[in-house]
């Protein structure tokens, strides 16, 4: 069973008596990367997602006034 950890832990491994500690060793599991993988990649599709929608939702004014100016052309 894992044990967990507090935030008053985390601080106390990055404070001592001389103040702040300048070495951190940080350790990722095979779990934990997966997880900021799948973020990283779900944040990524959110934002094309997203600007896909807001460029279908809003069309570009500019060019409908072109394509109606060539429809009074013809």
């Amino acid at each position: 069973m894992k044990q967990r950890r507090s935030i008053k832990n985390y601080l106390d491994a990055l404070v001592d008596k001389d103040g702040l500690k300048t070495e951190v060793t940080i350790t990722l599991t095979n779990e934990t990367l997966l997880k900021i993988i799948g973020a990283l990649l779900l944040s990524g599709v959110t934002v094309v997602m997203l600007s896909h929608l807001i460029k279908n939702a809003f069309p570009n004014m500019q060019l409908a006034a072109i394509q109606k100016q060539i429809a009074n052309l013809k």
